[in-house]
């Protein structure tokens, strides 16, 4: 991929969503508002879903997105995200090119959403060679026990592989 590939996606219609406006569609997505609001999709990593997740995000992580495109629908608006905003950016243009219109990237992923107004939000680095912090490896394994529970994703269920 180039730069001058990305071109499209920052050209007229800005592609990423900042942290606050986030916040709104969040406070919007309720489960009376049904399907009418954005799909958020979370390109990252099972380890980093089980940590943390936007309640009702779908989970396709990005090595997998190219072979699950029909879990998701072009025609409804996407919101994708991830750890920093790099591996969203590469999802919304692997969207882009497969016929995706309404796509925005959070801006700083997680990451950023925690830093700017979400303190309670848990954080967590990427060790050398990204392997998962050993702390989040325990804290997954408790929570799978049921022994800890999950202060976001109380609730969420990723839809199976299609038939």
């Amino acid at each position: 991929m180039q730069a001058s590939d990305l071109e499209g996606l920052f050209g007229v219609a800005d592609i990423n969503l900042p942290c606050d406006r986030m916040r709104d569609v969040l406070a919007r997505k309720t489960p009376e508002a049904g399907e009418d609001g954005p799909v958020l999709l979370d390109v990252r990593e099972e380890w980093e879903h089980r940590y943390v997740r936007f309640p009702g995000s779908i989970h396709i992580p990005l090595s997998r997105l190219p072979e699950n495109l029909d879990r998701l629908t072009p025609l409804r608006s996407v919101i994708v995200y991830c750890h920093t905003g790099i591996r969203s950016l590469l999802a919304c243009y692997l969207l882009s090119r497969n016929g995706f219109q309404d796509i925005k990237n959070l801006a700083g992923g997680l990451d950023a959403y925690a830093r700017t107004g979400a303190p309670r939000l848990p954080r967590y680095r990427l060790e050398p060679g990204r392997r998962p912090p050993a702390f989040i490896l325990d804290l997954n394994a408790r929570r799978a026990a049921g022994s800890v529970p999950h202060p976001w994703g109380e609730g969420v269920t990723e839809p199976g592989p299609p038939e």
